[in-house]
């Protein structure tokens, strides 16, 4: 066969071969086109996240507080939404939803940039459901969704430790794994424990075509709830402190104008609120803690109206005053005092020992530096008469405290370090956040020549211009002055001292329980430890259940109704001052407030009750909590409404 036939059977081969392949890229570019058109738009590929329900928040009797149920919700598909049609999908929204156009396509213009979805109806009627189902063509775009809603079962009864959720702020979004459709917690438990309620997203894929239409769903990842969390918040515990709460400062308002007042500028000295804390002395748990007025966190599950938003900030009930108000604790830090004394063996000059007696005529008169002198008088202005270190803490004696103060002043830098009763403070953790498992803990102020110095570089309108001075120590030794101190610091502080030292990190929640099973516990753990002598707790134990049962105890009037049991309570008041009289407003405002201890024989718990602007903590405060006492002692058949003391330090 010659070269020339050879090359001619190949050049037909190579034809046939390019015609076959002509013929089909013809058919693939005209006569297919629209088949593998309509192929292709068929096999878009679309990811949704499902939400994850929240995790069960329990109180430590297994009593459910948070919960979640389902719920329909409309949701706007920002990839499935057509710019053609997105004017007539908004209004058709607005006329469904009854929300405005404007929002309307805020939200819908938020879902197409970020290609993901928003609720838009945070949930559905039956009827709702219905009318969209019958009108698909009129919502192009919006889907009907299964989703957990949160649920707060009993409203207002610890939202102080509970907190409440919402949608994640600018700098939640920096933090890694936060979308903008997520939901997190945004105050108390929600927030500090949402790494474990929060729970792991779920995703579903689904194959949809060019107009965005859902054809089939190819795959699903179910969602991982949520762990439990066990609180160790007893719910009887917590419902008595709040409805005595509420009882204390309806009657604080009563006292100060009959059928009652509202805080305002006005009137300086209408009761704002009333604080409580019911901690145990044994392991740091709290087993309530509450603040009134208060609020019902299920307001913000639907997003709260700015109307609301703005009258319940208003009073502040947003914030959680037992770890975050700071009050001048007055005589109930004189115990800082008077375990000072004991341990130190400091007392007024020509006193020698905790039971020699002083005599407390009601004035004591003080020099300042340039010897220009100052008269301090007691609060009971006849005096206590000659009266030892115990009757001093029974009878709220300040003059007796005043002494310790000049002693350990006019002694320093030779007999005692000038900052010996800030050392005592520090030891039973005040000047110091607690560490409680709850976010935005203040940590108060037990104020020294440094802090004092520093203040008056820096914040010279606070602060008188004249140096550091003895006077100032007085101030500290009654718990007044700059000392500030949050009621859990007060409470914790208490428990270290009736419990023979040991500081507590104080917790609100007891373990966690994953969904598979496994138990994370949350131990109590002393963050210190305060060596004190066995005969100080001892004697501390038995003048504070004197100061309610002795003839001379600043809280004897305010308990004279406790029923039994009554001498298993010890405690301590304080009358913090906020406004001083003056000639032209002759009316004292002042904090009540009181630290109780039940049983004193063998300390289990503390209960500190605060009423701002309340007046006389024996009149007010100590009533207060003597309610709570009785049902921790006597049971809920013990209790009794709030009455009155009298006025008493």
């Amino acid at each position: 066969m010659n070269l020339g036939w050879r090359l001619g059977v190949l050049a037909v081969a190579f034809a046939t071969l390019f015609a076959v392949l002509t013929l089909r890229l013809w058919s693939i570019q005209v006569t297919a086109a629209t088949e593998y058109e309509e192929a292709a738009q068929n096999n878009l590929v679309k990811f949704v996240d499902t939400p994850a329900p929240r995790g069960q928040i329990r109180d430590i009797n297994g009593m459910l507080l948070a919960d979640n149920r389902n719920a329909r919700v409309a949701v706007i598909e920002g990839a499935l939404v057509s710019p053609a049609g997105q004017d007539q999908l908004v209004r058709n929204l607005a006329a469904f939803s009854g929300r405005t156009a404007a929002e309307i396509e805020e939200d819908v213009e938020e879902a197409r940039r970020r290609g993901d979805r928003i609720v838009i109806v945070p949930e559905l009627t039956a009827e709702q459901v219905v009318f969209l189902a019958e009108h698909p063509e009129d919502f192009v775009g919006v889907r009907i969704v299964e989703t957990p809603v949160r649920v707060y079962v009993n409203g207002e009864l610890a939202p102080d430790v509970l907190g409440y959720i919402g949608r994640p702020d600018a700098d939640d979004l920096e933090k890694p794994g936060i979308k903008p459709t997520d939901v997190l917690g945004k105050a108390g438990v929600e927030r500090e424990y949402d790494g474990v309620i929060r729970g792991k997203s779920g995703r579903i894929k689904y194959r949809i075509n060019a107009r965005g239409e859902i054809l089939d769903q190819l795959g699903e990842q179910l969602p991982t709830p949520g762990s439990t969390v066990i609180l160790t918040i007893d719910s009887p515990i917590q419902e008595v402190l709040n409805t005595s709460l509420a009882q204390g400062l309806t009657l604080a308002r009563e006292l100060h104008q009959p059928g009652g007042c509202i805080p305002r500028e006005q009137d300086p000295g209408c009761p704002v609120r009333a604080t409580g804390v019911v901690l145990d002395v044994t392991d740091g748990s709290v087993l309530a803690m509450s603040s009134v007025p208060a609020f019902d966190p299920n307001i913000f599950v639907d997003g709260v109206s700015e109307q609301e938003w703005a009258r319940l900030n208003s009073q502040a009930v947003f914030n959680n005053f037992a770890i975050q108000g700071l009050y001048a604790p007055a005589s109930a830090f004189k115990t800082v005092a008077y375990i000072a004394a004991l341990e130190e063996s400091i007392f007024p000059a020509g006193v020698t020992a905790d039971n020699e007696t002083y005599t407390c005529d009601g004035l004591l008169e003080f020099r300042f530096n340039d010897g220009s002198p100052q008269l301090y008088q007691d609060w009971l202005a006849a005096g206590h008469g000659p009266i030892d270190l115990h009757g001093g803490l029974q009878a709220s004696c300040d003059l007796y405290f005043w002494e310790i103060a000049l002693k350990i002043w006019n002694g320093r830098n030779s007999e005692f370090e000038q900052d010996l009763l800030q050392q005592w403070a520090r030891k039973f953790g005040f000047d110091k956040t607690s560490g409680i498992d709850l976010p935005f803990e203040r940590r108060g102020l037990i104020p020294d020549e440094d802090w004092f110095t520093t203040a008056q570089e820096e914040t010279p309108q606070l602060v008188r211009d004249t140096p550091w001075a003895g006077g100032d120590v007085m101030n500290i030794v009654i718990g007044q002055g700059s000392v500030l101190a949050t009621p859990l610091q007060l409470a914790n502080a208490y428990a270290a001292m009736v419990n023979g030292g040991t500081v507590w990190q104080p917790r609100v929640v007891d373990r966690v329980e994953t969904p598979d099973g496994t138990v994370l516990d949350n131990p109590p753990f002393a963050a210190s430890r305060v060596e004190l002598n066995e005969r100080t707790g001892e004697l501390l134990r038995f003048d504070l259940q004197q100061v309610v049962n002795g003839p001379s105890g600043t809280a004897r009037t305010a308990f004279a109704n406790f029923g039994e049991n009554i001498e298993l309570v010890g405690g301590k008041t304080g009358t913090g001052e906020v406004i001083k009289a003056t000639a032209e407003n002759p009316d004292e405002v002042d904090n009540a407030i009181f630290v109780g201890v039940a049983p004193i024989n063998d300390p289990k718990y503390v209960v500190v009750v605060i009423i701002e602007r309340g007046g006389s903590g024996g009149r007010i405060a100590a009533p207060t909590a003597a309610r709570v006492l009785q049902f921790l002692l006597n049971g809920p058949e013990g209790v009794t409404d709030v009455g009155t003391g009298e006025e008493a330090d």
